[in-house]
């Protein structure tokens, strides 16, 4: 046993120090003397997470539970990595299992509820969470728990009751205040919201505050106060942001006092394509300000080169590359060439956007080929004299916390009965569902025949623009085609953002906001979007 503990002990301190294939070669010299050691099993989990193979590590893990399946460490550790892994079911099964084995425990019920909440099993989630009160009230993490369920649900109302009791129990707890800044933040109360990350942020250790300072960023901008709100835009750069990238750029940053004129830099798109468009409307400013003897390269997302080529033709444009090491995405630029300066796109908007002025006269900056844009125009006539409206409803990142933003088919009813009106199809991914309860309402949603939505935005770019007008939430078709120039009616959530506080769009030349009160209130917002389409377009006219 001597020489197990000497080898459990070396596998510890080498994953102390960061040294994680040494601590999975002396776990496993451990498992040589005893096969059947469970803590070495687990070391080697722990090494293989730190290493970033998710995998392997549940792999060891499920080898440590079956030598002792009654651990409820071990189904606790089994259940913590199926959620890194976005395995919510695996990790509600793990979680169960552990909370069955030791009834009561609040922590395991907060991690089932989690889970559940994870998987979109909503009414279960609360179920777990309202049971655990029951035997514990007094416990604030409890109702702060089930305030993130709800808040995931779209639920912003009851959810900021339950923060609110969770901060009467525990009055300046930083977890609470700011799901409390989240809460009111979707309802509206944007200066409440700010608050709220000041005093979280006063507390915070050091890895929560880029998280803090991002939701501040959100609220200050929804607000219109773009000079704070655009500094603490910088926070989802920040090493400790769980979703920051790592850059891997020729040249250095670029930074506030550095001088554009005559410079060589390197602009890299960032968070989607969506958001790529949108802080591309800054290019012209920047050309302008890079002057004749500047060189600008862009490095996008690799389906938006053709497209940004044609429309910035004194930018050199190339396809930026990603890779993950460690659940870090590495962004890199490999075939641009060497630039003196690089920046990300968005960080353009404290020079270019600093103030709603600067947002005045926005005129359409994407130019989709001519002749394609003539083609559907031709393939468009024959759906009729009828206003051709293109239409979006949902995002490709339709999912967790993404999911309260887009309001259920359904609720397209009103739009999609108003008369005279021809429909096209611009929602890029899998929609044969959404297209069948169409018709199922008497309503032929047209589909462009051979244009794949996802993958050639050159030729989407096109078919917006030969439309009329576009109706959707904010993805990327609709940021192409008000890019384009199209008039585009955009519907949100409360609080979004981009709108900066305008009751607009102001990102591009022609929009409309059409914004819900609150998340799940969605009706009464397409019923306004069908009576403004009715008005714009009559069908007797």
């Amino acid at each position: 046993m001597g020489a197990v503990r000497a080898h459990l002990d070396q596998a510890l301190t080498a994953i102390a120090d960061g040294r994680f294939e040494a601590a999975i070669g002396s776990a496993r010299q451990a498992l040589g003397h005893d096969a059947r050691c469970g803590v070495a099993w687990r070391l080697i989990a722990f090494a293989f997470e730190g290493r970033g193979d998710g995998a392997a590590a549940l792999d060891a893990y499920q080898s440590a539970y079956l030598i002792d399946p009654q651990s409820t460490e071990i189904l606790t550790d089994l259940g913590r990595l199926a959620v890194s892994l976005g395995l919510s079911q695996v990790a509600v099964e793990f979680y169960a299992r552990a909370l069955s084995a030791q009834p009561g425990s609040a922590l395991l019920a907060t991690q089932l509820s989690l889970a559940l909440r994870d998987g979109h099993e909503y009414g279960l989630a609360i179920g777990v969470m309202r049971e655990a009160i029951l035997q514990d009230a007094a416990n604030a993490a409890l109702w702060n728990a089930l305030a993130t369920v709800l808040l995931q649900q779209g639920d912003t109302e009851n959810a900021l009751a339950m923060v609110e009791q969770a901060l009467a129990l525990s009055p300046g707890w930083g977890e609470a205040l700011y799901n409390r800044a989240i809460a009111r933040l979707e309802l509206g109360d944007l200066m409440g919201a700010i608050a709220d990350c000041d005093a979280a942020a006063a507390g915070a250790k050091a890895a929560e505050k880029p998280g803090i300072r991002f939701v501040r960023a959100q609220a200050g901008l929804a607000a219109g106060r773009l000079g704070d709100g655009w500094a603490d835009y910088d926070a989802r750069l920040h090493a400790r942001f769980a979703r920051a990238p790592a850059f891997d750029l020729p040249g250095r940053p670029l930074r506030a006092g550095d001088t554009l004129e005559g410079a060589t830099l390197l602009v890299v798109g960032e968070q989607g394509l969506g958001d790529e468009i949108m802080f591309a409307s800054m290019v012209p400013d920047l050309l302008r300000a890079l002057g004749p003897e500047g060189r600008l390269t862009l490095a996008v997302a690799p389906r938006l080169t053709a497209l940004f080529q044609r429309s910035f033709p004194d930018a050199e444009v190339h396809a930026h590359g990603s890779a993950e090491t460690g659940g870090r995405v590495t962004v890199t630029a490999p075939s641009a060439p060497t630039a003196g300066l690089w920046t990300p796109m968005g960080s353009l908007t404290r020079r270019f956007r600093p103030t709603a002025d600067h947002f005045e006269g926005q005129s359409a900056f994407l130019r989709p080929e001519a002749a394609a844009v003539e083609r559907w125009r031709e393939r468009l006539a024959g759906l009729g004299a009828r206003p051709k409206v293109g239409i979006a409803w949902k995002s490709k990142m339709s999912h967790g916390h993404r999911l309260k933003q887009y309001a259920p088919f359904a609720d397209w009813t009103p739009v999609l009965q108003t008369p005279g009106i021809a429909f096209v199809n611009l929602q890029y991914g899998d929609c044969a569902e959404e297209l069948e309860a169409a018709r199922a309402l008497g309503v032929g949603i047209w589909s462009p025949p051979g244009l794949d939505l996802t993958d050639d935005i050159d030729g989407a770019a096109a078919l917006s623009a030969a439309v009329d007008l576009v109706i959707g939430v904010g993805n990327a078709s609709t940021n192409l085609a008000a890019a384009t120039g199209t008039p585009t009616w955009f519907i949100c959530g409360p609080a979004a953002w981009p709108t900066l506080g305008t009751g607009r769009h102001p990102w591009f030349p022609s929009t409309r906001v059409f914004a819900a009160p609150r998340f799940g209130d969605w009706g009464p917002v397409l019923r306004a979007v069908a009576d403004a389409l009715a008005a714009a377009h009559p069908a007797d006219a």
